[in-house]
């Protein structure tokens, strides 16, 4: 396994990483009308989600509680465990984009039953393409699924890759930031929710939570709001509200901060050095202000912090940030999604199963894009027959799934979409892009 043959490298890494970071410092991120731009008033009060007391317990009267528990009584292992993989299919095996059903998705939907299926630009082409699509991909689903896109605005846009759609160029993160005024991060969360909704996404995974704190940084720069966590902060409440008011799950990402890292986990380790009480003070402010916002759903990041772990292991494979940090320090209790499991970080490292496993472990509800599926799916499977995980853990994540999707409607279908021929790239979203462009201008 690639644990015991290839660990001496993430430790070499890990050296690596340090040194470079020593020698930096001692050199020197529905309706069919447009979406609404004004954040309404905070009221304080916790809602409640379906099927809890306003405690945060269950209660048993309530009909989306009694839904769920009959799904989960009916349920199979094999689903359950089905539902927490999130999976992509952006091309066939002869290299071709993946843009309607075929034989091959017919099967990966037959056969794991994931809880969650993500988008990419190679995906998407025109309105009617894709809301075909997205659309068969519910029809071919049992359990209706999330469905996701990357859409931050800036350079992580899906939809502005496919000219067809016409969706409304949005400025990055930073841009907003630049203006200092959160009611914008609102207003472009609502918009960007209207015009992914339009298609059928009901998830996405945005905002991004992370601070732009170190300069060298690539993989986050401007995609963050700011360099400072209360500017971040505010804007990361804002942005989550503006998703939940659009009826779409926003995803903060990338915990616990990706912002102060030298690499990208795309291509290798990261490592992030600060201890408890420096993240607690600056990293993880953002996240906080999102979750108290209403954000059910956090990305983990696959950064190394050793001063939080006994042994150096991506976040997303570490219980010690996933339950520790995540669960018990910051009392979050919605779903947990790993980064793509196919990234170099975890997949250079680690083979599909073991990562798969230690995932479930640490207190990860959702595995995503892991490059072997049937590896992973496979080996919880096998983890629960053996005793390794508790039947009852995978039972606490699928609670968490399908009370979010209860929570939003998609267990039932209920969600009524705005006319994406009105909403995409709609004069108000863009006349919204342009006067945040002027805004920063402006403050810059």
């Amino acid at each position: 396994m690639k644990r015991n043959s290839k660990r001496c490298n993430i430790f070499t890494g890990v050296a690596a990483l340090i040194l470079a970071l020593s020698c930096l410092m001692v050199s020197c991120g529905m309706n069919s009308q447009p979406a609404a731009t004004t954040p309404p008033a905070a009221s304080g009060d916790a809602t409640a989600l379906p099927g809890e007391h306003n405690d945060g317990m269950p209660d048993p009267a309530d009909p989306s509680e009694k839904m769920i528990q009959e799904m989960m009584a009916d349920m199979t292992l094999e689903e359950k465990v089905g539902q927490m993989f999130f999976l992509a299919y952006r091309k066939n095996a002869d290299g071709d984009k993946v843009q309607k059903m075929d034989d091959t998705l017919e099967e990966i939907l037959s056969t794991y039953r994931p809880g969650g299926f993500a988008l990419f630009a190679d995906n998407l082409d025109s309105i009617e393409q894709t809301v075909s699509f997205i659309e068969a991909l519910q029809a071919g689903s049992k359990i209706p699924m999330f469905i996701s896109v990357d859409e931050e605005g800036g350079i992580v846009s899906r939809l502005n890759k496919a000219p067809k759609l016409h969706s409304t160029v949005m400025p990055e993160a930073y841009t907003i930031g630049l203006t200092k005024r959160p009611e914008y991060a609102y207003a472009a969360a609502r918009a960007i929710a209207s015009e992914i909704l339009s298609l059928g996404f009901n998830m996405d995974f945005a905002p991004v939570a992370d601070i732009y704190s170190n300069p060298a940084n690539k993989v986050i720069g401007k995609r963050a709001y700011g360099t400072e966590p209360e500017l971040v902060s505010g804007m990361v409440s804002q942005a989550v509200a503006g998703f939940i008011d659009g009826q779409v799950i926003p995803v903060l990402k990338h915990f616990p901060g990706h912002g102060d890292t030298l690499e990208d986990t795309h291509t290798g380790a990261a490592l992030v050095e600060h201890d408890l009480e420096r993240l607690t003070s600056f990293e993880l402010l953002p996240f906080q202000e999102g979750i108290a916002a209403g954000a059910d759903a956090v990305m983990i990041a696959h950064i190394l912090l050793p001063n939080l772990m006994e042994e150096p292991v991506p976040a997303t494979l570490s219980k010690e940030v996933v339950t520790g940090l995540l669960r018990e320090k910051l009392k979050f209790d919605g779903v947990v999604i790993t980064d793509a499991m196919e990234m170099s970080a975890v997949s250079a490292y680690y083979d599909d199963d073991e990562a798969a496993v230690m995932a479930v472990l640490a207190g990860v509800d959702m595995i995503l894009m892991p490059q072997s599926t049937e590896k992973a799916y496979r080996a919880i499977l096998a983890a629960v027959k053996d005793g390794q995980i508790s039947e009852e853990r995978i039972d606490e994540s699928v609670y968490r799934i399908l009370r979010m999707k209860a929570k939003y409607g998609i267990l039932d279908n209920n969600l009524v979409r705005p006319d994406p021929e009105k909403i995409l790239g709609s004069p108000e979203h863009q006349a919204l892009a342009d006067a945040i462009r002027e805004a920063a201008e402006q403050q810059d």
